[in-house]
């Protein structure tokens, strides 16, 4: 059992899943029949004319053009690409400097005084807080192998480390009520005030932010007591504990190091949603925190160098994936999928009550996000037809944006095509079958939430507009 377990992690690479995607959507594009909507600029914005959708000329995609969505894919997703791999060079000055062993002996010893299942917790609600209300995903991905790693040597496995740092923030995030990337766009392009009716997408993150700890703590509880109903008992993870010198104390070299990591963080966050920040400044900044901390720990400029190097070669298998994801949505526009998926989706929404349109707004979303896993740009492509939709159906614009909000969402954590949840789910060495035992009760229980708070959102005409 063992020996196949090892197999199975030693042949699962998450990068195949998102090349077999590309193979399909190339082959799609000579069967799909062609279509496009008009699109015209306004404001700076593109917009889809909902009733313009027209026959075009097919666009299949050659070998060759297939081969060449790969760097494509890896231009596209450059910057954040390199803003990943930057984030794990400053991670690895952390780890070397002893820093981040300090910190983690630290609360190791403050769970023998409240119980791991307080930290655990408290990790999870401190990812959810970064998912929920800064609206980050991928940006956390230097972090994960550290709660995985924390997690197993509070006694869990590396499912529950994943769980409480990368799925708290791709679920908050999937109903966060100041998403700049799938709110703001939207509000944007419907035209509504800047993340107006946050109130009641608060109240929704609160609920998938109670559900979700209720059943990671279920879940951790069980295995703590017995080892073997994890479900990575048959997985070795020993060597994705970060090794860790037990007589790292945090010292005030290490404490002002943690403050200025702190620092970094809060200046992130300030510009991201003040000053129109996104991957680049980010990157700088920890870059700037990381070198801060490195010289002030007793590096030299050299030694800086070659960690800050090492660090980014390994996390550039989590920043390939990025790369390969945006392949697959570059070969979708070249071979004209994009549209005709999207006409053929939405056009069964006529002639249905408010309720149900919305519904089957949340469920066509739900699906494109499958072949579009970016949610900005699903809301680019998909909202300016839903909401001409809305306006004739009677349905209130802000509606429309939470069904899809909800579709675009929590589906993230389970359609294979999102390059995150692959990245995650390799950091852990899970499975997708592990990761799908694991979480799809809780997503059937998130499936039934949304439509129930699609009926609210419907009966109290949610607004404005």
């Amino acid at each position: 059992m063992v020996e196949k377990s090892k197999k199975e992690v030693k042949n699962f690479n998450p990068n195949l899943v998102l090349v077999i995607m590309v193979i399909l959507c190339t082959i799609a594009s000579y069967f799909v029949v062609p279509g496009a909507y008009k699109r015209e600029t306004v404001n700076g914005v593109t917009r889809v004319i909902a009733d313009s959708y027209h026959a075009v000329d097919k666009t299949p995609v050659s070998v060759f053009k297939m081969l060449r969505s790969i760097p494509e894919g890896l231009n596209g997703a450059g910057m954040m690409m390199f803003a990943v791999m930057l984030m794990g060079g400053v991670v690895e000055v952390y780890k070397k400097t002893g820093v981040m062993g300090a910190a983690i002996n630290s609360v190791l010893n403050l769970s023998k005084r409240t119980g791991s299942a307080v930290i655990i917790s408290a990790v999870m609600l401190v990812f959810a807080f970064i998912g929920g209300i800064l609206g980050w995903s991928e940006q956390i991905i230097p972090f994960v192998p550290i709660v995985i790693s924390l997690a197993i040597t509070l006694g869990y496995d590396s499912l529950v480390g994943m769980a409480i740092s990368g799925f708290a923030c791709l679920v908050t995030f999937a109903v966060g009520p100041f998403c700049v990337y799938t709110v703001g766009i939207s509000h944007k392009i419907a035209e509504l005030p800047m993340f107006s009716g946050w109130e009641l997408r608060l109240v929704v993150l609160a609920v998938v932010t109670l559900a979700a700890l209720f059943w990671i703590l279920r879940y951790a509880k069980k295995i703590k007591a017995d080892p073997s109903k994890s479900l990575m008992a048959d997985t070795d993870t020993s060597d994705l504990v970060i090794p860790i010198d037990t007589s790292l104390t945090l010292d005030a070299k290490k404490v002002i190091s943690l403050l200025v990591m702190g620092v970094c963080f809060g200046f992130t966050i300030w510009g991201l949603l003040t000053q129109g920040w996104s991957f680049g400044e980010m990157s700088a900044i920890f870059l700037g925190g990381g070198v801060i901390t490195g010289f002030l720990c007793g590096m030299g400029p050299s030694e800086l160098c070659d960690t800050i190097v090492k660090g980014s070669i390994g996390a550039f298998g989590g920043a390939l994936i990025i790369g390969l994801a945006r392949s697959v949505q570059w070969v979708m526009t070249q071979g004209g999928l994009v549209d005709p998926i999207i006409h053929g989706l939405t056009s069964m929404m006529s002639g249905a009550s408010s309720f149900t349109t919305s519904v089957v707004m949340f469920i066509s979303n739900f699906f494109i996000n499958a072949l579009i896993p970016s949610g900005s740009g699903q809301a680019m492509a998909v909202m300016p037809i839903m909401i001409p939709m809305a306006d004739m159906l009677h349905i209130t614009r802000q509606t429309a944006t939470l069904a899809f909000q909800f579709g675009d969402g929590i589906s993230n954590t389970l359609w294979f095509t999102n390059g995150t949840l692959l990245i995650y789910c390799g950091l852990g060495r899970i499975s997708l079958k592990k990761w799908y035992k694991f979480i799809l009760p809780l997503q059937v229980f998130f499936f039934l939430m949304q439509i129930c708070f699609l009926y609210y959102a419907d009966m109290i005409k949610y607004g404005p507009m």
